[in-house]
């Protein structure tokens, strides 16, 4: 990547709210634009995301060589974007060093833009808390609407947080894949890069035995509805970082085709 690089921070305040799906759906298309992200997995008690990519950099946030070992990574100049996973356990902590630390303005001053990927529950109080996210730190926002997380209800129309945070400029949606294809997906051995390939029409796995291969890549079925929902899903990342990259006026990422 040319121009600007970007520092993805991809958070929610709860669990279970598709944080390291959304992660791992950034990290795979950097790598289809041919990048070579530098990933952070900050759940030290069930990490995740580096089981997915094993190259991904632990850091233990409860404790100060986790803090120190992120957070002097995060600013430094690299060709390549940086991703990280923040667990819930981690957000509040993740917050206050960012602040401590003035991180927004350290990693302009080395051309690395922070861009904080939101993901709330459908609640007040959540959108409350993304707000002055935004406000407070000035650096580029993404609300992260995963309909996982069901439709956000009546009684957030009269909470102007909601409405401000829906009308930010830069949003994404990962619609909703059935539990059952969900499941296959989040096998730590399925590559969403390497699924596109070996699920292509007319494509079959050409390496291991078929009794050890994931059950993603053997079911028919299952193959359909999730390269039916992945193209899509990596075709919102792919618009959600050429439209930030656009905001500040960096060479877009172009991935291979998927």
């Amino acid at each position: 990547m040319l121009g600007k690089s970007l520092a993805i921070l991809v958070v929610s305040p709860h669990e279970a709210s598709g944080c390291t799906l959304i992660a791992r759906l950034f990290a795979e298309f950097f790598r289809l634009s041919g990048d070579a992200p530098i990933l952070f997995d900050t759940d030290a008690l069930k990490p995740k995301l580096s089981l997915y990519f094993p190259e991904a950099e632990l850091a233990d946030l409860s404790k100060t060589k986790g803090q120190m070992r992120l957070f002097d990574t995060l600013p430094l100049r690299a060709h390549e974007p940086k991703i990280v996973d923040v667990t819930w356990r981690s957000f509040q902590t993740f917050f206050e060093q960012m602040r401590d630390i003035d991180l927004v303005a350290e990693a302009r001053a080395n051309n690395v833009e922070p861009v904080v990927v939101y993901i709330p529950h459908y609640t007040a109080d959540d959108f409350e808390r993304g707000y002055r996210i935004r406000e407070h730190f000035g650096c580029e926002f993404v609300l992260a609407d995963n309909a996982f997380l069901g439709p956000a209800p009546q009684a957030l129309h009269s909470v102007n947080s909601y409405w401000a945070l829906k009308a930010h400029p830069v949003h994404m949606a990962i619609s909703l894949l059935d539990e059952m294809s969900m499941n296959l997906l989040e096998d730590t051995r399925v590559s969403m890069a390497e699924f596109l390939k070996a699920s292509a029409p007319g494509s079959m796995p050409v390496t291991g035995e078929k009794t050890q291969l994931p059950l993603a890549y053997l079911s028919l079925d299952a193959r359909s509805k999730i390269r039916a929902w992945l193209r899509p899903s990596l075709r919102e990342v792919q618009r959600t970082v050429q439209l930030i990259q656009a905001r500040l006026n960096t060479p877009i990422s172009v991935p291979q085709s998927f």
